[in-house]
């Protein structure tokens, strides 16, 4: 009886293992996985404009239809389809491109959309210029949207999206109801706060509930105060991830998107768990050493980078990708994670290495990147 209680125990361990999802004549451009599924969860890689054969389409509307068509295809190896998806992110290398996409976004999200967060990048991978990625739910049953009473979002997007024990919430920009920027950053900061609180209201949470936070700011956001004014308006916490961009929707200089949740277990210093999930900040350095960073990040709550699921690697620059792809495939197992590659800035400022890295800097060479992941446990 007892072998066969273990048996069983080993077997739901093993169901519970990070699966990757190949579409047919899916070619990665680099050591991901287009998709990983969990019992619950699917979390599907950046998503470019190309076709199978590799061919890119003419003008934005055809791009952004093709992100999202490999998206679908992704999703649809687990009989899931749009509706399931509760997360999104979209990165443009031109933000002229706003209005295109949510005309498009209009189509595939008619009812019910996805939480959402556009960024403005320098560069993607294979010349695209337009990269998506997204998280879904195999339960629709339990995906919520929830709604704001009396506010109207000015995109085809929704304020939150609540998942079981995780409230998903779009990126909310420093731009007041009147359509107008503050000059002072504090401001700018206040209003994206306020936002995500109303966001957050209907799911009973407030802003001190809030586990992770990527937040994105342009040129215009003075770099030197923005500390001081996130210490102060978010909670000590919260797992962060500064990233300088080139720009924002509606020339914002600022946009804060996040994970909330009513109880949240910290893992260490840099990460968090909410259920099954695992959100750690992002860590800047070479590659090598920000993936030694994370290694020992998610090991101090007793797991491995083979348990990742989900990568964001904001790469210092685009023509050291093959170089990055080299040393990042020797950090992850069989089932490697999805990834969103992305070029943020035209020239990234000297990023300081996290003190827990393993190599010097003088005896690595590796391209430099700021990298943030999802594991679950």
């Amino acid at each position: 009886m007892r072998s066969f209680l273990l048996l069983v125990f080993a077997l739901a361990a093993a169901a519970a293992d990070p699966r990757a999802i190949f579409p047919p004549g899916v070619k990665p451009v680099g050591p991901y996985s287009p998709g990983v599924a969990t019992d619950e969860m699917v979390f599907v890689s950046g998503q470019g404009a190309r076709d199978l054969s590799n061919n890119l389409p003419e003008g934005v509307e055809a791009q952004v239809r093709q992100c999202l068509e490999n998206v679908k295809a992704i999703l649809a190896q687990e009989k899931l389809g749009m509706q399931n998806i509760v997360s999104t992110q979209v990165f443009l290398a031109d933000m002229t491109s706003f209005e295109v996409l949510n005309r498009v976004w209009s189509t595939y999200f008619p009812k019910d959309p996805p939480t959402r967060t556009v960024i403005g990048v320098s560069r993607m991978p294979t010349g695209t210029p337009v990269e998506i990625n997204a998280i879904a739910v195999k339960n629709l049953a339990k995906r919520k949207i929830l709604r704001v009473a009396g506010a109207k979002a000015q995109e085809p997007i929704s304020f939150a999206v609540q998942n079981e024990d995780r409230v998903y919430l779009s990126g909310g920009i420093g731009r007041n109801l009147r359509g107008s920027i503050p000059k002072d950053a504090r401001s700018q900061v206040k209003i994206v706060i306020a936002g995500l609180e109303a966001a957050l209201k209907p799911a009973g949470l407030q802003i001190r509930n809030l586990v992770y936070a990527n937040i994105y700011v342009d040129s215009g956001m003075p770099l030197k105060e923005l500390a001081d004014l996130l210490d102060d308006a978010l909670p000590d916490e919260t797992m962060r991830t500064i990233i300088q961009t080139t720009s924002l929707p509606f020339g914002a200089h600022i946009q804060i998107s996040g994970v909330a949740a009513a109880r949240a277990e910290r893992i260490g210093g840099h990460c968090s768990a909410v259920g099954e999930m695992v959100f750690c900040s992002g860590r800047m350095g070479t590659i090598r050493q920000t993936l030694e960073s994370l290694k020992a990040d998610v090991g101090v709550g007793k797991l491995g980078l083979n348990r990742v699921v989900a990568t964001n690697v904001y790469i210092d620059d685009l023509d050291q990708f093959a170089a990055m792809n080299k040393v990042y495939a020797t950090f992850f197992g069989a089932v490697a994670p999805t990834r969103t590659t992305v070029q943020p800035w035209k020239a990234v400022q000297e990023l300081s290495l996290p003190p827990t890295t393993g190599t010097s800097a003088k005896d690595d060479d590796s391209p430099r990147a700021l990298v943030s992941i999802i594991a679950i446990r």
